[in-house]
């Protein structure tokens, strides 16, 4: 069995059909064949079953599943021999959660790019469950976000905390709360989210990490909140709630730009603190090998967190 091989029948098994894997491989089909044919008497075995529609056998399942993770350390073997060559990898990819790559990310890029400015960086944006997923395929070397599902495999070190807070439009808490709104806005340290219960409600889609923190919260005071409008994009609600359509209960961090620019009082919407806060972590498997500029950014990351609360 050699490499060729292997690669040959990754694509092989990726495609399901050798007249489509050949031309991704750029190869004769017949080529592809015989390749798959060696590979075969090499292991004794047969991998698939050719009758239409082609399928893998359960020795070509397991060969897949064997032949994946010798990909991955393949690759990393590569890159670990270029940070031999060069002192640093030439690019890397960086995973981070909805939302929170245009907070973190012009604070913390061009201050790593300043540094390693010959290193080239892919963003991937997703929800937690899909760059976990990513860091166990390869696709990402480092995420941003949330405590992993699968810490054996993972590493997780932490970054920063995350503030959660009430966004309440003035005009909600006067229709729905008339003969209190006045009081909740000379004292909002005392505001809870249970006062706020008659009021109707945006929230991020509860499958969702954030709208499921919000559904913790309200289980916490035991209420029941009226959700008019679930998104799963925090831009939408964010824009809702500024309209004066619902309360809205989110990270503060989202809130930046605005805060930044005073559109919240031009708005007229008040701001009261919820007694919840979240652990921001960056994560990496931790098995795979770390290239330099990989360990450099998960120092950057963490120097940042240590400035972050008085940034944002």
């Amino acid at each position: 069995m050699n490499l060729l091989n292997l690669e040959y029948f990754l694509v092989a098994a990726e495609e399901m059909n050798f007249t489509r894997a050949a031309k991704r491989l750029y190869i004769a089909q017949q080529s592809l064949s015989n390749h798959i044919a060696r590979l075969e008497d090499s292991l004794g075995v047969e991998l698939f079953d050719r009758t239409p529609p082609m399928t893998l056998t359960p020795a070509g399942l397991c060969l897949l599943r064997y032949a994946k993770q010798f990909q991955i350390s393949l690759d990393d073997l590569k890159r670990e021999l270029q940070d031999i060559k060069d002192c640093k990898s030439s690019e890397l990819t960086l995973g981070i959660t909805q939302g929170r790559g245009a907070i973190y990310l012009p604070i913390l890029l061009p201050r790593f790019q300043a540094e390693y400015p010959n290193l080239k960086i892919h963003l991937l944006e997703a929800s937690s469950a899909q760059l976990e997923q990513a860091l166990h395929e390869g696709k990402a070397d480092l995420i941003i976000g949330f405590a992993p599902k699968d810490p054996l495999q993972i590493t997780a070190q932490k970054a920063w905390k995350e503030e959660y807070v009430i966004l309440a439009p003035k005009t909600i808490l006067k229709d729905y709360l008339p003969q209190r709104w006045g009081q909740l806005v000379q004292a909002p340290e005392r505001v809870t989210l249970k006062d706020l219960e008659p009021c109707p409600f945006l929230s991020i889609q509860r499958d969702l990490y954030v709208g499921s923190i919000f559904q913790h919260c309200c289980a916490r005071v035991h209420m029941i909140p009226n959700v008019i409008v679930e998104s799963r994009n925090i831009n939408i609600v964010l824009g809702l709630c500024m309209k004066g359509m619902g309360i809205l209960v989110c990270p503060k961090v989202f809130l930046y730009p605005y805060l930044q620019t005073q559109i919240l009082q031009k708005e007229e919407l008040l701001l009261f603190p919820l007694d919840y806060s979240d652990q921001i972590y960056v994560s990496y498997l931790t098995q795979k090998y770390m290239s330099y500029g990989t360990q450099k950014l998960i120092e950057l990351v963490q120097e940042l967190g240590q400035e972050l609360p008085n940034m944002l």
